[in-house]
């Protein structure tokens, strides 16, 4: 499998629809180095026999600002099922040199729908945060707020590739800072949108971080009633009802402010 090197080899609009590009190298050093983070977050995934060991699956997961909880789930995901996730990005992550390339050496891509379909009719398990940047950069004063309303892009893909939908919920991730304001607005008309935040320091705080995974949602429409909005809106409200309820167990679980 070709490897795309950092240092040698620019980005160049069009790699971020590619999905060859992996350099197995760079996921060894990340999944080496992720081992601080599991101790400093004393980090735990619960409900991982949810996802299928086979065949194309989509993860809904939440979106934090410090998205550590995302490369983590990746881990475990591998290590307990065996199961080597794809995700796919945010537009408007293309646009940022060096994060760029390192997304695609991790073999993340674009979140196009034909991107998406491609992952999944491989039978890959594919990782989606819907709330994306918006979600990403709200203000604490929203914390774990799922905003996936009127996200209904990964739930047309699931109906035209006929897979179920698993939503992922990391409870202690909106704690990790504490954000004074939304900086969503700011994708539009910056580069890096970050917002006013602190923890310790530059350091998140060491709270707990669990992925509560909750049941497949499953279906039964023909892949061409991805267009039919009825349909679409039928599974979305599926989806984020079980999402609600994962999240809301998980809430109900925390100790001290997440802490414990």
């Amino acid at each position: 499998m070709p490897k795309k090197k950092i240092l040698t080899k620019p980005y160049k609009p069009g790699d971020e629809d590619k999905l060859q590009w992996f350099d197995a190298g760079l996921v060894r050093f990340i999944m080496r180095s992720l081992t601080f983070w599991e101790v400093y977050f004393r980090y735990e995934v619960i409900g991982m026999q949810n996802v299928p060991r086979k065949g194309g699956v989509i993860l809904a997961l939440n979106h934090g600002f410090f998205f550590i909880d995302i490369p983590l789930f990746f881990k475990h995901l591998f290590l307990r099922r065996g199961r080597r996730a794809r995700a796919v990005a945010e537009h408007l992550c293309w646009k940022l040199p060096g994060i760029r390339e390192i997304f695609l050496n991790l073999g993340i891509v674009d979140g196009s729908p034909k991107n998406a379909m491609r992952i999944l009719r491989g039978d890959h398990a594919m990782i989606v945060c819907p709330g994306g940047a918006k979600e990403a950069t709200k203000s604490s004063r929203r914390k774990y707020d799922l905003m996936w309303d009127k996200r209904y892009g990964f739930i047309k893909v699931a109906i035209a590739t006929g897979v179920p939908i698993i939503p992922c919920v990391c409870v202690g991730i909106d704690d990790a800072y504490v954000l004074l304001n939304n900086a969503y607005r700011r994708w539009k008309g910056t580069f890096v949108p970050l917002p006013l935040f602190f923890g310790l320091g530059l350091m998140p705080f060491p709270v707990k971080l669990t992925h509560y995974i909750g049941r497949p949602v499953e279906h039964n429409y023909r892949p061409e009633q991805y267009k039919d909005m009825r349909c679409v809106k039928a599974l979305h409200r599926k989806v984020l009802k079980e999402a609600e309820r994962v999240k809301n167990e998980g809430l109900k679980k925390r100790k001290l402010f997440g802490f414990l």
